[in-house]
């Protein structure tokens, strides 16, 4: 069946519904590695305030989030915005009268499209490529270098390219931007430093992913330029309420890179031989893996997994414009309730019938 954007959503949520009604939350099974969440003890539910909340949680937010991309707390700043979308959309706002183009990096394309369109509406020139020696090329003053640390689909930068192209901004005096959304742990996993330890003016992470936090982004750099992107943000209400901070705060708080250490071990570990068997193809990722279909398949298997499995992928449940790869993430808070056997079963019994 072909879905819209909306269709898809829809009927996701409806499916959800329905488990719920009928089963309980206890028969979902979240497996996005976006499952977010909010983290709020007792102690702080008095906070949650217009503006007490924020003058409480945005201090703590700022020191640990610096501490989160490795920052120094003389020479940069954090605060948290109510998407990752929404930090990006602030930063290219608050410099669209600096910059004429903005030059985007990521391991493989395509990027993730709060990035063009908000190019788009501020009417800036925009290039992106998984070709180093193009972005290179390209990197010149009075422009914005954004560099995105792993793509929606976990696929990591070379950290050689990386500290490539932040050299290259220096040199040239281009503002540079990591996107880590899900980067800020990811690339942890394989030894690569955070973000504000190399040297960029700003990076943001996503709250959600890889993480048990809402769906917020912190947006992290130099104080001077993380100020004039948060004023233009709170002019538009785009900065995060008082129960996201406190859930941002208690997230990155309670985060331990050993629980996605144990998400790598399961995913190099676990037995995919059963889907080649049924001529399922799949690609192994940093923390599990993903099947190799067109995207009208991955919508419809993933929809499948939701209605008869209560299997939640972001290819089913997903906002518009996310990547429609069938992605099963071992670091999802409810990975540890399924087997291996039970998520492959689900996968090979559903695909029959799309």
């Amino acid at each position: 069946m072909n879905y819209s954007e909306m269709d898809r959503l829809k009927r996701s949520r409806e499916l959800i519904i329905n488990i719920i009604e009928k089963k309980g939350r206890e028969n979902l099974y979240d497996l996005t590695g976006l499952g977010g969440g909010f983290q709020i003890e007792e102690s702080q539910k008095h906070l949650l305030e217009t503006y007490v909340g924020p003058a409480i949680f945005s201090k703590e937010l700022n020191d640990i989030g610096i501490s989160h991309f490795g920052g120094n707390p003389n020479i940069h700043r954090a605060v948290g915005f109510n998407r990752t979308s929404a930090a990006i959309f602030s930063t290219i706002m608050a410099l669209s009268n600096e910059i004429n183009r903005v030059i985007h990096y990521l391991p493989k394309m395509p990027s993730h499209p709060s990035i063009p369109r908000s190019c788009r509406i501020f009417n800036i020139d925009y290039f992106e490529s998984d070709n180093i020696d193009e972005v290179l090329d390209k990197i010149e003053e009075n422009a914005l270098t954004i560099i995105t640390g792993a793509t929606m689909d976990h696929e990591i930068i070379n950290l050689d390219h990386l500290k490539e192209i932040i050299s290259q901004c220096i040199e040239k005096n281009s503002l540079s931007f990591i996107d880590d959304a899900s980067g800020a742990r990811l690339r942890l996993l394989y030894n690569q430093p955070p973000a504000l330890k190399l040297n960029v003016d700003l990076a943001v992470t996503s709250t959600d992913k890889l993480m048990n936090g809402p769906r917020a982004g912190l947006l992290s750099g130099k104080k001077e330029l993380v100020d004039k992107i948060y004023n233009e943000g709170l002019k538009f209400g785009l900065e995060a309420q008082a129960p996201i901070l406190a859930g941002m705060v208690n997230a990155m708080k309670n985060f331990k890179l050993e629980d996605l250490k144990k998400a790598l071990d399961r995913a190099k570990n676990i037995d995919l031989t059963p889907l080649s068997s049924e001529n399922i193809q799949y690609i192994r990722t940093p923390t599990g893996f993903a099947l190799c279909l067109s995207e009208r398949e991955s919508i419809d298997l993933a929809l499948k997994l939701l209605e008869n499995y209560g299997i939640i992928t972001i290819a089913a449940a997903g906002m518009p414009g996310a990547s429609k790869t069938l992605r099963i993430d071992f670091c999802s808070k409810d990975a540890h309730r399924l087997s291996d056997e039970y998520i492959i079963n689900a996968i090979i019994k559903s695909k029959k019938y799309i």
